[in-house]
């Protein structure tokens, strides 16, 4: 697509939605609210493209820069105005999964941006990102509620681990779990009392301080989060992992797998368990924390029998909702395995927007970017599951060369059904509800967020079987 085109295409089905979206901000000036609509209008239409390529010309890339330099444009108002488009799609839904998670962009490539830190190591330097995405338990991505980034110090880079303990939790980066369920719950109160706004949390989260606030105050939400540590128990005088082992199957159960680094994608059996439980303060809590013991409920999904070579799933959930049946406790594993959207959520904002790649002076100018970035990944996440209209935007967005030309040659079966270009968005997800059972017939409307969601899961199996195939010719 030439510039010229990448231009043009802001002034149709893009701008509508930008500005629906993000217009009237509130940055202060009516010009720069008006610049922040023309770029995510941009930035959607072509979402790989650098800032010169997808403004299109010298003008338009002249004034994105200096909107990105201006220092009245403050990201929290980008995602605030984020925050109030969420709100009607998320009115009149029973429950709503605030899945929070961290990820690391990487710019050790530009070592001319100034206000980086180190990010595993002292080699690489960026940005850490821990944002909060919402979707509801049929995976409708619904927006990103709140966006925490920070750089590291590289002078207190890895000297706080031998403290680490004797840290309250505001000290500690961990307490961005903390004010992702506080915007969870001040979210849940904009709603009002028909919706209820879980938590997520992969085992990251599993930290004492999040479950004790979660269960011993009222300021905040429910919280469902996959345990790391084997806790003590109150009552009885155990562990976390032998005491549910201990528990009575209550249900079997099936779940579809998606694809990992060397493990194919597959439907495991799960073992379900349930039981409440009360959580003691591990051994060195520092006093003036001031929590008692926590009461809680864990849930247990455990694939007893794994195909040869592959490691068991064994998930366990700690979670303040109340799991008194087998019927909730299969919900809870329900609702964790959503949190494989945040994963999507961070392999769009990477590949397909490229925010990786952004050449810019300082680490304030990258956040500013990251604010329109994210938005615009979580619509193609969006539009990647509801498959609605997606006009002229690239399936290359979401997903590699490969994926795509396997699975046209897979749905189609015929080496020559893969076009000779790169599809549209709309045209591979309508290809891949078909692998989730969609027929495509005339009056079916377009493939369903479960649908979709089957479908991604069987895509990875498909498209590495075509590389081996490939590779053989």
């Amino acid at each position: 697509m030439t510039a010229p085109q990448e231009a043009s295409a802001t002034s149709g089905a893009w701008m509508e939605w930008a500005e629906a979206e993000l217009g009237g901000a509130g940055l202060g000036d009516a010009r720069l609210d008006q610049r922040l609509v023309t770029m995510a209008a941009s930035f959607m239409a072509a979402p790989q493209a650098s800032i010169p390529r997808a403004t299109g010309n010298w003008a338009g890339s002249k004034a994105a820069y200096r909107f990105l330099d201006n220092e009245r444009v403050d990201p929290e108002i980008i995602y605030e105005r984020h925050r109030k488009s969420i709100l009607p799609r998320a009115a009149g839904k029973p429950v709503v999964l605030a899945i929070a998670d961290t990820t690391m962009l990487d710019y050790t490539a530009h070592p001319e941006t100034a206000g980086l830190g180190p990010l595993g190591d002292l080699v690489h330097h960026g940005l850490i990102l821990h944002p909060t995405l919402l979707v509801t338990p049929e995976r409708e991505p619904l927006g990103v509620l709140d966006v925490q980034t920070w750089a590291r110090d590289a002078d207190e880079f890895g000297s706080g681990k031998s403290t680490r303990k004797d840290r309250d939790i505001t000290d500690k980066e961990s307490r961005k779990w903390l004010r992702s369920m506080e915007a969870a719950e001040r979210f849940r109160r904009d709603l009002g009392r028909d919706t209820q706004v879980v938590s997520v949390f992969d085992r990251e989260g599993d930290v004492y301080d999040v479950l004790a606030t979660a269960a011993m105050s009222d300021r905040l939400g429910h919280v469902l989060v996959r345990a790391q540590a084997d806790r003590r128990l109150l009552h009885p005088q155990q562990k976390l992992w032998e005491h549910i082992a201990a528990q009575p199957v209550a249900t079997l159960m099936s779940i579809e797998v998606p694809r990992k680094l060397r493990e194919t994608g597959r439907t495991a059996e799960l073992a379900i368990r349930y039981t409440s439980i009360t959580l003691r303060p591990p051994d060195g809590y520092p006093k003036s924390a001031g929590y008692e013991p926590v009461p809680i409920y864990a849930v247990h999904a455990l694939e007893e029998n794994p195909p040869k070579g592959q490691k068991a799933i064994s998930w366990m959930l700690l979670t303040t909702v109340p799991v008194e049946s087998a019927e909730q406790a299969w919900t809870t594993v329900q609702w964790y395995a959503c949190r494989w959207l945040i994963e999507i959520l961070f392999k769009v904002l990477k590949t397909g927007c490229a925010a990786e790649e952004r050449q810019l002076e300082t680490a304030e100018r990258l956040q500013r970017c990251l604010a329109i970035d994210l938005v615009v990944a979580w619509r193609i996440l969006y539009l990647t599951m509801i498959g609605r209209e997606t006009p002229d935007l690239p399936c290359t967005v979401v997903f590699e060369d490969y994926e795509w030309r396997a699975l046209y040659v897979f749905v189609f079966k015929s080496r020559d059904a893969a076009p000779a270009t790169a599809p549209s968005l709309r045209e591979v997800t309508r290809t891949i509800g078909r692998l989730g059972g969609h027929l495509g017939r005339k009056g079916d409307g377009e493939p369903g967020v479960l649908t979709m969601w089957r479908g991604l899961q069987r895509l990875p199996d498909i498209a590495e079987m075509w590389q081996v195939f490939e590779g053989q010719r």
